[in-house]
C-alpha cells in the first residue's frame, strides 16, 4: 500500500545549512508526525531523503516510524555531504 501521506511534517523548522548534528537533531525534534499508525503497523518502509548530511531528518522519521510499529525501516538518499 503507498502511503505516502501518513508522515508528515507538522511543525516549521529552521534551515539545516550550517548546523551542527546536535542542533539539526534539536531542530527536528517532534517535527514529524504519522496520521494513521495502523495502516503502517508491521509494514516495511522506504524513506527516501533529497541530501543526507548528518542523517538528522531520517533519523527523526525513522523514530516516527518504529514508535508506530513499522516493522522494516530502509533509507534512500538521492545525494550526500561530507
Amino acid at each position: 500500500m503507498h502511503t505516502p501521506e501518513n508522515l508528515i511534517k507538522i511543525k516549521n523548522t529552521i534551515s539545516q545549512t550550517g548546523l551542527s548534528r546536535t542542533e539539526r537533531m534539536k531542530n527536528m525534534e517532534d517535527s514529524f508526525r504519522i496520521k494513521a499508525p495502523e495502516i503502517i503497523k508491521g509494514k516495511s518502509v522506504l524513506l527516501i531523503d533529497d541530501i543526507l548530511t548528518t542523517g538528522a531528518t531520517l533519523e527523526t522519521c525513522a523514530k516516527e516510524l518504529i514508535t508506530a510499529g513499522v516493522k522494516q525501516i530502509k533509507g534512500f538518499t538521492l545525494s550526500y555531504t561530507q
